[in-house]
């Protein structure tokens, strides 16, 4: 990561990164001549009553919020459900944030062993209050969750998932099962949570950001990291599925699934892990998308006052006179997204129609709620803000923490809150103001509240208990979805085959689509869903229920030759996600069934690239068939998506180790009338499929044994490519594209067109292209060769050229010897290059970059920060601060159009003290978060890799790294994956500016605004 600065920030709590001050007169004062004591200063907030917390909230559109029940009769609420008697119970997350067991975080262990409970709470008056509060279960670690089943509840409490129940009737769990084990509580901002109850008859639940390795009952089952899990409660089976992310987890009617992170509040979940993994040659580079139209860390607007240990933290910490002339509403902070958690999607009925599908997200570092509107998008939706420059719901009053939410079966939302005094990661607080804090004060305190519409009429908790299954089918066709999902999950608890011709009926003749959904989902539950209902459901009016059918129709693939046809007369629906859900499905079919629905719906992949990947990820045991079926295609040959298409699909076959079906499909496109740019992307996607797994087209022609003719063709397709790029009149482009495709033929044949290239006469673009062409080619002179050439590369291209040296081991020791004779500048290798080969696999390679580099930064970083404290004194200058940031930051990070989107959002550091953003840019290992540490794949082909995980998924794992640069990488592929326990942030910033310079750098980071504010 070339000269830059990543402002990597602490995290806390299952959502807090850092905390979200607004500094006031008083705060941002400059330092007083004689300081008053630390005790002193150290004024601590009161908690407010229940009866009189109502009056710290302010909420938008005239809704107002209902006490349903509060302490004693409940503390630390982070989840809750409600069984289909109206009963809650609700998971209290007791001992956060001190893990009583030795962690990476807590070596030492320490807090409160076992403090978790579930508590039942039932409402005996029908005044809407819980008014009865027993211990249904106790003695359990974080509970973070919990949902109900068969008269009990699965209860998520790291390591465990917990099975309680009550068979005796005293409201007290007798049945006390450890169904998984596994979950790891290195983090307890990183823990499992939120399980839900999905369309499919499974529960779901956020896996968190610790990852694990799950087990059964005893019996292991293998890691989820960057996973999320669901199970069968009834078989207890388990399937990891995409997911990953920190807290907050929902879905809405439709089954899109929904997560958050403590700085990216809302995310949906695009790709599905059992699909993907039907094609793990299919490299993706990511599953998860941001759907916020504002940006991940978008602007919050709290009403509540800093919390008074945070003031004391900031001036204490900082002398910093430059705010005294800043304008009063320069002095108010305008917040970003740090502690996002609970995002939850509305599928009450109680609220006007504008408020369904709505999905309200928590801030419990900024004491509020916001609201979004959903929009669909293609495979995925945009997520706007609902209430303009303000929040859906703001307090003034501290100790509130909104940390999730409930749909309650009375049809409104319920705001679980916390309420704690502090909600902060205990090492994100300096020693000495720790002491003065009491991290665990209102543990025993927490409330949950009902958010009330106006004019909203008060009903009484759904019964759905003692339904009958003819009236549990009737529910199904409520607009409620608690009492939607709980009359679906008892048919299917119960078994009760008396519903099957109720719910085939509701399927043929309901006018609700919702209704027809959840009856085609509990006819599959009960194992009674048929081909006729299914061919009723893939003609129904309603888009969605036709994407659900086709899903549905998975098991019955290749059994009924009607449904078959059926399915694939889809190809032809207007509906996007209809088509979408096509793609993926057609990988459950065989035969040339498939490969006829996969031509058909070809066109479609046109629209974008999730339908590319949906599709892609069906033809993994036909790509061969398909590629020349579709080579022979002349209508498809010339419309938009052939190019993409077929490259997608070469490079997916040359993937495979099996060497057959890559050379029928190089022997195809050379032999076929199309022009050279044409046959160019193929025959370059093939050599970067077998590039994957340390072969080449040469090696594919001689070990496969081409014959004479296609010997001849490849050999003059290569010539054709020396010749375009030797003509100095051809376009750039094309000379460019040519240049990539010398990476692919023999090393003789690159090395004597592309040495050239290497040249300063050279156009920079034709320098770039050459170098990274010389990089593909696994042979010895290549690092000879770039070095040979390096006085007459220009700043941009060294860079390059060091990336490329770093990817095998024999340059890296060209490079190193490079280094030591003279010839590379040390100062020309930049910070992160450093730090990666001080830290490097190799022990040969490590020792020698340390005895290089070792003494150019100081290992103690608390000196360093001692010495640029003067930055902290200066008036920096936002305009030299932009040019400093311009150079050492924008690799690793975006703001506006300038840098690349890496490290984290520099907008939501702007609350960061100046000192805190010192220490952060400094010393980037002290509080760096999980997420930016760097990791170093190694190839089984002995290419190495490096940089943050971006993203996992079932076939491949995505590094990111400086300019935005990604590597996907085949997990068969991958010989080792090693943390490299450091932050993406690299040490030694201090060697290339000054403190005037530092203080520049800061002042500008701290004049940064919202991106954008009053977008909606």
């Amino acid at each position: 990561m070339p000269n830059r600065s990543c402002f990597v920030l602490p995290a806390c709590f299952v959502l807090v990164s850092f905390p979200l001050w607004r500094a006031t007169q008083s705060a941002c004062a400059a330092e007083p001549s004689k300081p008053a004591a630390l005790a002193d200063e150290m004024i601590r907030l009161p908690f407010v009553e229940p009866d009189q917390a109502p009056k710290t909230f302010e909420l938008q559109r005239d809704f107002s919020v209902e006490l349903v029940v509060s302490e004693p009769a409940i503390g630390d609420p982070v989840d809750a459900c409600f069984d289909e008697f109206g009963r809650m119970y609700v998971a209290e997350m007791h001992g956060y944030p001190y893990s009583s067991e030795p962690t990476k975080l807590f070596p030492k262990g320490g807090g409160k062993k076992d403090a978790g409970i579930i508590r039942l709470l039932q409402d005996t008056t029908g005044d809407g209050r819980m008014d009865r509060s027993v211990v249904f279960a106790d003695k359990i670690s974080w509970a973070t969750s919990v949902c109900c089943w068969r008269g009990g509840v699965f209860v998520v409490a790291p390591p465990h998932v917990h099975y309680f129940k009550d068979t005796d009737g005293d409201e007290q769990a007798d049945v006390r099962e450890i169904v998984f084990s596994g979950l790891s509580r290195d983090n307890v901002q990183g823990l499992s949570n939120n399980l839900k109850w999905g369309l499919d008859n499974r529960i779901y639940f956020a896996g968190g950001t610790n990852g694990g390795k799950l087990e059964h009952r005893g019996k292991a089952l293998g890691s989820y990291s960057g996973r999320d899990i669901s199970f069968d409660p009834r078989t207890e089976a388990v399937e990891f599925v995409s997911g990953g992310s920190q807290f907050g987890h929902s879905k809405n009617n439709w089954g899109d699934r929904f997560v958050s992170s403590n700085s990216n509040h809302i995310q949906h979940v695009v790709y599905e892990n059992r699909y993907l993994a039907r094609n793990p040659y299919l490299a993706i580079s990511g599953v998860r998308r941001t759907i916020a139209k504002g940006g991940a860390a978008a602007p919050v607007f709290r009403k509540s006052p800093p919390e008074p240990w945070r003031i004391v933290r900031t001036r204490r910490r900082v002398a910093d006179p430059k705010y005294k002339n800043l304008p009063a509403t320069e002095r108010v902070a305008t917040g970003f997204f740090t502690s996002a958690t609970g995002v939850t999607i509305y599928r009450g009925d109680a609220y006007p129609e504008e408020f369904h599908g709505n999905a309200f997200i928590g801030d419990v570092g900024g004491n509020m709620v916001h609201r979004k509107t959903m929009t669909p998008k293609g495979a995925s939706f945009v997520a706007a803000r609902a209430d303009q420059n303000i929040e859906f719901l703001t307090s003034t009053d501290t100790w509130f923490r909104p940390v999730n939410f409930v749909n309650a079966p009375d049809g409104t939302l319920l705001v679980l809150d916390m309420y704690r005094e502090t909600i902060e990661h205990p090492y994100s607080i300096p020693e000495d103001i720790k002491a003065h804090l009491d991290l665990e004060s209102g543990d025993n305190r927490g409330r949950i509240w009902r958010l009330v519409s106006p004019g909203m009429k008060r009903r009484p908790f759904a019964n759905l208990g003692n339904d009958s299954a003819e009236q549990l089918v009737a529910r199904l066709e409520s607009d409620s979805g608690w009492t939607r999902d709980t009359a679906q999950r008892l048919l299917v608890e119960r078994g009760d085959k008396s519903a099957v011709s109720a719910l085939e009926q509701l399927v043929r003749s309901s006018q609700e689509p919702l209704a027809r959904l959840h009856a085609l989902y509990s006819l599959d539950g009960l194992g009674e869903l048929k081909v006729p209902t299914l061919l009723i459901a893939l003609d129904d009016a309603d888009a969605h229920v036709r994407e659900h059918a086709i899903r549905l129709c998975e098991q019955f693939a290749d059994r009924d030759e009607e449904l078959i046809d059926s399915l694939l007369a889809q190809a032809d629906d207007d509906a996007y996600r209809v088509r979408y859900q096509l793609a993926y499905t057609l990988g459950s079919l065989h035969g040339e069934k498939a490969v006829e629905g996969l031509r058909r719906l070809a066109p479609s992949t046109a629209v974008d690239r999730d339908m590319r990947t949906a599709w892609l990820t069906s033809v993994a045991d036909r790509t061969t068939r398909l590629c020349l079926a579709l080579l022979k295609d002349t209508s498809f040959i010339g419309t938009p998506p052939a190019i993409p298409l077929l490259a997608e699909l070469y490079r997916i076959e040359a993937s495979k180790k099996k060497t057959d079906g890559s050379l029928r499909l190089l022997t195809a496109v050379v032999a076929s009338e199309e022009p050279f740019q044409f046959k160019q992307h193929l025959v370059k996607a093939l050599g970067e499929g077998l590039s994957r797994h340390g072969s080449s087209i040469p090696k594919l022609v001689a070990d496969a044994k081409a014959d004479e003719p296609t010997r001849k063709r490849i050999q003059s397709l290569f010539n054709a490519a020396v010749e375009t790029i030797q003509n100095d009149r051809a376009p750039l482009d094309e000379r460019r594209g040519a240049i990539g495709l010398l990476a692919f033929t023999t090393f003789e044949t690159a090395s004597n067109t592309l040495s050239d290239l290497l040249d300063p006469v050279s156009a920079p673009a034709l320098q770039l292209a050459a170098v990274q062409a010389l990089a593909e080619h696994d042979h010895a002179d290549v690092g000879k060769q770039l070095i040979g050439a390096w006085r007459g590369f220009s700043p941009t291209l060294r860079g390059e050229v060091v990336d490329a040296m770093l990817s095998r081991i024999g340059r890296t020791q060209i490079l190193l010897a490079s280094v030591e004779s003279g010839l590379v500048k040390r100062g020309e290798i930049n910070r992160d290059k450093k730090q990666l080969l001080e830290n490097h696999p190799n022990e040969k390679v490590r020792i020698r970059a340390r005895k290089l580099f070792g003494a150019e930064v100081s290992s103690d970083r608390a000196n360093v920060v001692s010495v640029f404290q003067k930055a902290l004194e200066l008036q920096g200058s936002t305009e030299r601060g932009q040019k400093v940031y311009a150079k050492h930051c924008s690799v690793c990070h975006k703001l506006g159009d300038v840098g690349h989107q890496v490290g984290p959002d520099l907008a939501s550091t702007k609350n960061k003290s100046p000192r805190d953003l010192l220490i952060s840019i400094l010393d980037p290992n002290r509080e760096a978060q999980p997420t930016y540490t760097t990791y170093t794949v190694v190839t089984e082909a002995g290419k190495l890799y490096n940089g943050i995980i971006a993203s996992e998924t079932a076939g491949s794992i995505t590094l990111r790294r400086a300019e935005g640069k990604q590597d996907v990488i085949l997990r068969e592929n991958i010989g080792s994956l090693v943390s490299n326990g450091i932050s993406l942030m690299p040490n030694g910033l201090e060697k290339e500016v000054t403190v005037e310079q530092m203080a520049d750098l800061i002042e500008f980071v701290k004049s940064i605004k919202p991106a954008e504010k009053k977008t909606p």
